[in-house]
């Protein structure tokens, strides 16, 4: 069994074992939150919220809800959507100084090239320093080679309740932020995904 095709029978059978509701809770987040296509879903979304409502005891009606809803998450897989972001999201928040250290925040410097992969660097030294190390990134450095550079952003960056906050820092221009607010218009759950692994 390929390594993909044993990844989408473990989705498959973790979610056999979500609750109804959460599995509900979850589509509905997601197609909110990391799509543009929410409006085309939400009859149907609504239609089968209203039936888990009036049969809250109905074990056979919970099985043909999960059983929409399973078969709408692969159509999404199979149109492209990492539907593993679940209820994670990310928001923009003006801009902020080192006095948010004690708030919690951490400074990583992001850069996202043209096929719309993410390559960042985090630490406690200034976004210079820090930008400096992602250009010394191996890895980095040969993606680059053959992918033209999107852009590059100078944020503080903290987890609320399943938020990725980032804020610009001195070293991001105004302009530069506006063009990260752009790009996260059209592309927040290519960026959330390179991100989710901030810590």
């Amino acid at each position: 069994m390929s390594e993909r095709s044993l990844r989408s029978a473990f989705t498959n059978l973790h979610e056999s074992f979500v609750s109804v509701w959460t599995l509900m809770s979850d589509t509905t987040i997601f197609l909110s939150n990391h799509t543009k296509i929410f409006d085309q879903y939400e009859p149907m979304l609504r239609r089968l919220r209203h039936r888990l409502e009036e049969n809250r005891s109905d074990e056979e009606v919970h099985r043909q809800v999960r059983g929409e809803l399973v078969a709408l998450r692969r159509s999404l897989r199979r149109e492209g959507y990492n539907l593993r972001l679940g209820s994670i999201d990310l928001k923009l928040e003006g801009f902020r100084n080192d006095d948010s250290l004690s708030e919690g925040f951490s400074r990583c410097v992001v850069a996202i090239l043209e096929d719309h992969r993410v390559f960042y660097v985090t630490g406690t030294a200034n976004h210079i320093d820090l930008d400096s190390q992602l250009e010394a990134q191996a890895s980095f450095r040969r993606v680059r080679e053959s992918h033209t550079q999107l852009s590059r952003h100078y944020l503080w960056y903290r987890w609320t309740n399943r938020v990725l906050i980032l804020s610009g820092a001195a070293t991001e221009s105004k302009e530069n932020f506006e063009d990260l607010h752009d790009y996260v218009e059209d592309h927040k759950g290519s960026l959330l995904k390179g991100l989710a692994k901030l810590g």
